[in-house]
């Protein structure tokens, strides 16, 4: 009976390797990223970025902690093992978290003049100018707070999405309409 225990002891820190790990490091990653990231403190109508707000970060971090401290509560502290079914629901739970903080951490658009930078926590940055975007949907949800979001669409096929909740989005949006030709706007009144 103790070697099947250990046997168990094993795979349950396999498991727990295999959710917590390639988090921790994707983390330590992008705050490393974004620590390469020099941003200007001072915005104008011409140079400003578009970024996720920081309350983000906090729901992150509180749905990633809740769900570890859970896990390892669980695991480590109760007679019966938690089944399969309890650390995939709490291990989505903790990823959800992280994608959270990573997002935030990581997604920027930087707009210098007539240019866009794009910043991604899964993609290599790219750049387009305001020339190069053939496509602008701007939408809105029939929710309460009518929260909107515009697809944008380039010529290379890039496709880029900034939504309502991201601090400098009606600045974003006021440039676009500016700088866009009109016919490649949709959903503009």
């Amino acid at each position: 009976m103790p070697h099947d225990e250990e046997a168990i002891n094993i795979e349950i820190g396999i498991i727990l390797l295999v959710i917590f790990l390639p988090a921790c490091m994707l983390v330590i990653f992008s705050i490393m990223q974004k620590a390469g990231h020099k941003s200007s403190k001072t915005m104008s109508e011409e140079n400003f970025s578009v970024i996720i707000p920081g309350i983000v970060i906090a729901i992150g971090t509180i749905c990633a902690s809740v769900s570890l401290a859970v896990i390892l509560g669980f695991t480590f502290l109760s007679d019966e093992l938690p089944h399969f079914i309890f650390y995939l629901i709490f291990g989505c739970f903790f990823w959800l978290g992280t994608y959270l903080i990573l997002k935030t951490l990581t997604f920027k658009v930087s707009v210098k003049g007539k240019e866009i930078i794009v910043f991604s926590a899964f993609k290599r940055p790219y750049s387009f100018t305001f020339s190069e975007i053939v496509s602008v949907v701007r939408q809105v949800k029939k929710n309460q707070t009518r929260s909107e979001r515009i697809v944008i669409r380039t010529a290379a096929g890039k496709k880029l999405i900034v939504e309502s909740g991201e601090i400098s989005y009606k600045r974003f949006v006021k440039k676009v309409r500016t700088e866009v030709k009109s016919e490649y706007l949709v959903g503009f009144e």
